[in-house]
């Protein structure tokens, strides 16, 4: 019994970490029921400048700005607005999650 509890609660655990597919393309504004929303789609105009460029004080919050090889956590956030560096150290792209 203690075995089967044991065993339950390992899986019980890797499913609570799981992560979830994203379903939409990410650059839409994303309207959420307490008021909150993504504004990605207003700011494309990031896109093409340098990361040190980038005033992130005229980010929304939450923001988060990444590189490719950059560590970043899975989770998926509706509000938060991401800003993706490439290579080259210019936006590549603005998306929501």
């Amino acid at each position: 019994m203690i075995r089967h509890t044991a065993a339950f609660a390992s899986l019980a655990m890797l499913a609570a970490c799981a992560t979830v597919a994203e379903t939409g393309t990410g650059d839409e504004v994303v309207d959420l029921s307490d008021g909150r929303e993504c504004p990605a789609q207003h700011f494309q105009m990031l896109v093409g400048q340098l990361r040190g460029e980038v005033d992130t004080s005229t980010l929304p919050v939450p923001y988060r700005m990444y590189g490719r090889d950059d560590a970043v956590t899975m989770d998926y956030r509706p509000d938060r607005m991401n800003v993706v560096v490439g290579e080259n150290g210019r936006v590549e792209r603005v998306v929501c999650g």
